[in-house]
């Protein structure tokens, strides 16, 4: 074996093993996250279909849409296998986050060279964020894993063009967005991004409706079901409208969150679920439209709170994060963030290739700030900061190194 296959191999293994002695760390006889991704999981592999209690009210009222289905189909695949067992479940979420290495390596190559592709992988193998999420059964280690093969595909095709890496890129984003619905519409700018690199524009039209239609394939089986079940066309889930609501109302403006459930239950014990939805999302509109002043502020909260350095003390998974978390936190998160930027001003000569990424961080923080933003939700434009910083590194070496009398 090759050098390159030898630091593959050590990586890889590096990044597992790590994410495995964390995972043996945590407590796997518990599901602290308790948002419904493991219950919803459950119930498939039991045989209670896609369903779950009203997250409302105890009035035994299903819902059927209540979450996009990605993590829960994941989750399910695995007890399906291995019973209800966490510890599978976190082992397997640490074999996507080792996987994810392998596609930061070849997109930092690809963008930029060898060195930085090496960088990018290590960094993702040892990026404590990335570690410490595949302990706890939330989406961002599956939402990162897709979205990081989506690029990969688009990016592989700067080389080896092929049909089919367009095919895989839109096969990726519309797991992706199963995942996390806030990558549904992500198509929009990734079309923008293969108009703006291919000359042949009647090339890029085969390219953007080969992506766009295998986006759709991927995403349609849900879309269909739903609209079975509910007569109505939801697109991937019924959780938005508590989520626009929650994080756009008058008690939101006043904790330091910024989100707040300030309804009353009982508003929605006769409705159903596509009712409730609809409503919430009703008041949260009528909340912007009359408070817009309040809105704005919520937003730039939302801004600080998408791109903080650490955690909040006041919240976090089965106990709220402490200082020591904050302090580890800004120290590994203001280095990158100070080389990311570097790396982004020093690499905007080749700014149309890369557009892809800022296109990706640029819409991605922008949809959450605009509705609820966690630090946590900054999970899946990590790598991509980590690219621009691993760039940012390798310029200031090699300055350093060809300075005269060095």
């Amino acid at each position: 074996m090759n050098k390159r296959t030898w630091i593959f191999i050590a990586m890889l293994s590096a990044a597992f093993f790590i994410r495995l002695l964390w995972i043996l760390h945590t407590n796997n006889t518990v599901d602290v996250w308790s948002d419904w991704w493991d219950d919803l999981a459950w119930n498939l592999v039991t045989g209670k279909g896609y369903a779950v209690g009203n997250p409302f009210i105890s009035s035994g009222v299903l819902y059927r849409s209540w979450r996009p289905p990605g993590f829960p189909l994941f989750l399910a695949g695995i007890y399906g296998l291995f019973g209800h067992s966490y510890l599978a479940a976190k082992i397997f979420l640490a074999v996507t986050g080792s996987l994810s290495v392998l596609a930061g390596y070849f997109i930092g190559k690809k963008m930029f060279n060898e060195t930085v592709g090496v960088l990018v992988m290590a960094a993702i193998s040892l990026y404590p964020t990335f570690i410490f999420f595949t302990g706890y059964l939330t989406p961002e280690t599956l939402v990162l894993f897709c979205t990081m093969l989506c690029i990969f595909f688009l990016t592989r095709d700067i080389e080896r063009p092929s049909l089919s890496n367009y095919i895989f890129a839109g096969i990726f984003l519309g797991a992706a967005a199963l995942c996390r619905t806030v990558m549904m519409f992500f198509f929009v700018f990734v079309v923008l991004w293969i108009f703006l690199n291919d000359k042949n524009k009647i090339e890029a039209l085969k390219r953007s409706l080969l992506f766009v239609l295998f986006l759709i394939i991927v995403i349609s089986p849900w879309v269909i079901r739903n609209y079975r079940i509910h007569h109505a066309f939801i697109l991937n889930s019924t959780d938005s409208g508590q989520a626009l609501y929650i994080n756009n109302n008058p008690q939101a403006v006043k904790e330091p969150t910024g989100f707040a459930y300030f309804y009353n239950p009982e508003d929605f014990e006769k409705l159903s679920e596509i009712e409730t939805n609809r409503n919430l999302s009703a008041r949260a509109a009528d909340f912007v439209k009359n408070n817009f002043s309040d809105y704005v502020k919520l937003t730039w909260r939302r801004f600080l709170n998408f791109w903080r350095l650490f955690p909040h003390t006041i919240s976090g998974p089965g106990e709220a994060y402490s200082r020591k978390h904050q302090i580890f936190s800004v120290s590994y998160t203001a280095p990158l963030f100070l080389l990311a930027v570097f790396g982004f001003f020093y690499s905007m000569k080749s700014w149309r290739k890369l557009s892809l990424f800022y296109f990706l961080i640029v819409y991605y923080s922008g949809m959450h700030i605009l509705v609820r933003a966690t630090i946590r939700y900054r999970v899946p434009i990590e790598p991509y900061l980590i690219l621009f910083a691993s760039y940012g590194l390798w310029v200031l070496w090699t300055k350093l190194k060809d300075k005269p009398g060095t």
